[in-house]
């Protein structure tokens, strides 16, 4: 029955992305064209695609949460937890996180031929799994599109100005996978507490969306079916 609720969310949110496929695909083209405009600065366009590539799952994510939350009311009066609409929506998402993130891979890989591919599928990857928490919290957050597609543009593009040693970039989301993308193409660039600091942001984050739509969830529940 547990299992049942969060897969509901998740077809939901399946069809939510197959509704919105032209606009996906132009979520995708943007980062991707992101790269191919960099290649000129050598191996950095590497860094330059893979965390540009936020705006492609993120923006999904917060497409598919401001859209969704009339049917959360309704849900949640039907006796469905936040965490269970939030859960089945980051399940679905995390797939298609994976799906971009190995196309970006690919082209990343072939096109600019790194040291260490293996590492910057995985800070490619990470970017991915962190897009998908901070997409829904900005969903959660933000009343319409524009607020959260500016705060999207706002974090990721100070992301992309800044190098992985500096100080504000420690403090954003993707400063993991950024990390890991350098390490990707300069083995000497130590990766620390990349990885586990990154994984942390992302529990927060998905943290962060399930209390804000707890907030926002109606106090009336009717108990269950079962």
């Amino acid at each position: 029955m547990r299992l049942r609720r969060i897969l509901v969310p998740a077809e939901m949110t399946g069809r939510e992305l197959a509704r919105r496929g032209f606009a996906l695909g132009l979520l995708t083209a943007l980062p991707l064209a992101f790269y191919g405009a960099s290649t000129h600065s050598g191996s950095n366009a590497v860094i330059t695609g893979g965390i540009a590539m936020a705006f492609s799952i993120a923006g999904a994510s917060i497409f598919v949460a401001l859209t969704a939350r009339p049917v959360d009311q309704r849900l949640a009066l039907a006796g469905y937890r936040p965490y269970e609409l939030l859960l089945g929506r980051l399940l679905l998402l995390e797939v298609f996180g994976v799906a971009v993130s190995g196309i970006f891979s690919v082209v990343m890989v072939f096109g600019t031929g790194p040291p260490h591919p293996w590492l910057l599928a995985a800070g490619v990857g990470l970017v991915a799994f962190t897009s998908v928490p901070f997409g829904l919290a900005v969903g959660s957050l933000t009343p319409n599109e524009l607020e959260g597609v500016l705060i999207l543009i706002g974090v990721v593009g100070v992301q992309l100005t800044l190098q992985s040693t500096q100080t504000l970039a420690q403090v954003l989301p993707f400063w993991g996978a950024q990390r890991l993308l350098q390490h990707s193409i300069e083995g000497s660039v130590p990766i620390g507490a990349a990885v586990p600091v990154n994984v942390a942001y992302a529990a927060a984050l998905f943290l962060a969306a399930t209390y804000i739509m707890h907030r926002r969830a109606p106090s009336a529940v009717i108990p269950p079916v079962r």
